[in-house]
């Protein structure tokens, strides 16, 4: 009989027999973790760099989300070594990672990438090697890939209950900021088709919105927005839709109240909050600003108290703030340990088998549901308003609220083999 490699064996008969191209067929031989104890699990985070206001509190649920589940006695009887590298917020370094994560660490998944650039220059990789990914961020939408799951909401379920709540509030003019990367671009397209609908992905009843002044696309490295809110000025939008992302943007929103806008012109915002730029901010900076998530530290229920004093206790911070990115992050890793617990195994097939079986679970957002065909998340979303103290007051609930411009277009049941993103046209 013919016996297993080794990891240092495996890598050396990879690049004997043609690197890279051979390797998804050599990592079916036998993973180093088959028989031992430990399963090694990976994580693609940004710690350190502009994108970290995200990654810091995405590291945090990840940590303890891998902690939770080995203090229950891990899965399959294996404890999980969790795996990480800083990613600097540099897209290069992602491919890198990925690639010593699956051929040199030969980790059962990974988790991981912020911004919608950083997850597209890896997923290649991703699909090269056939690995099970999670991508656990608020995003764009459209990605419809066989080998990836989506923890994340997209534009139905922020924009939609944005659209109609600030049409019904404020008005009819819009004017839009965007982060100028492939997150900031599509994201516009199907904000517009919202706007433009009443709130819908078709016409729906009710107010339709239109767009004033040119909609703005600004690299993430800018600091200074005094042209930009000129101009914003000059269109007298009834309302802003911000898209602004990363470090660099939160000098938007003191720049935007400090020119005394902030009572003049309400903002939206899918992203605001995320990285928790309301705790960075003065509450007299943003408050009343509106933002759309599943999860707001706030939320009222057995699973998210008990996950929030988890948090604090790992932290040593009694008044850390989680945030979505936190929640996020801690959900995608439930959710692909209730795949390997119904599957009984950690083969990708077999995890993948079982979370296209419709799993849900209540989580610190509620009940939570993927969808088998979109490998996307049903969530319950709250629309809520930045308070005078820094936290959110939430203003209302929408149960339930599938990926739908996801959802119409991507079905991995039917067709298993697709490996795109779609976009609006």
């Amino acid at each position: 009989m013919r016996r297993p490699l080794n990891r240092r064996e495996f890598l050396r008969t990879a690049a004997a027999v043609g690197g890279a191209a051979a390797a998804p067929a050599l990592l079916k031989l036998r993973p180093a973790w088959a028989q031992g104890k430990k399963v090694p699990v990976g994580s693609l985070l940004d710690k350190t760099g502009g994108i970290n206001i995200y990654g810091l509190p995405a590291i945090a649920g990840t940590e303890f989300a891998v902690a939770e589940i080995n203090a229950k006695g891990g899965l399959l009887g294996k404890q999980l070594e969790l795996i990480q590298y800083d990613t600097q917020s540099d897209i290069a370094n992602f491919p890198k990672f990925a690639k010593k994560l699956i051929l040199e660490d030969q980790v059962a998944v990974i988790h991981g990438g912020i911004t919608s650039a950083s997850r597209e220059s890896f997923r290649p990789v991703i699909d090269e090697y056939k690995q099970l990914y999670f991508y656990n961020i608020i995003y764009e939408g459209g990605v419809c890939d066989k080998y990836v799951f989506v923890t994340g909401e997209t534009p139905t379920q922020q924009m939609g209950p944005i659209a109609k709540y600030a049409l019904k509030k404020y008005g009819t003019k819009a004017y839009t900021v965007a982060a100028d990367y492939n997150f900031g671009h599509i994201s516009w397209k199907w904000w517009d088709i919202f706007w433009r609908n009443g709130g819908g992905l078709e016409p729906v009843a009710g107010k339709k919105g239109q767009h004033v002044g040119k909609v703005e696309f600004i690299p993430l490295d800018v600091t200074d927005f005094n042209a930009t809110i000129n101009r914003i000025q000059e269109a007298k939008p009834d309302v802003l839709m911000s898209f602004l992302v990363g470090g660099a943007h939160i000098n938007f929103y003191r720049q935007f109240a400090a020119a005394g806008l902030k009572n003049k012109i309400p903002i939206v915002s899918t992203t605001f909050g995320f990285g928790n730029e309301h705790i960075v901010l003065d509450a007299k900076e943003v408050e009343g600003l509106v933002a759309c998530y599943p999860y707001f530290d706030e939320l009222d229920n057995a699973q998210n108290r008990t996950f929030k004093a988890g948090m604090k206790k790992k932290m040593g911070d009694p008044n850390y703030y989680i945030g979505d990115a936190g929640a996020e992050s801690y959900n995608g890793w439930h959710f692909w340990a209730k795949g390997v617990q119904k599957a009984g195994s950690f083969e990708r097939e077999a995890v993948t088998k079982a979370l296209e079986s419709g799993i849900e679970w209540d989580s610190p957002m509620g009940r939570v549901k993927m969808d088998p065909a979109s490998h996307h998340t049903v969530f319950t979303m709250h629309l809520a308003a930045v308070n005078n103290k820094r936290g959110w007051n939430v203003i209302e609930s929408f149960p339930n609220i599938p990926p739908t411009e996801t959802m119409q277009l991507c079905d991995l049941i039917k067709n298993p083999n697709q490996h795109t993103q779609f976009q609006p046209k």
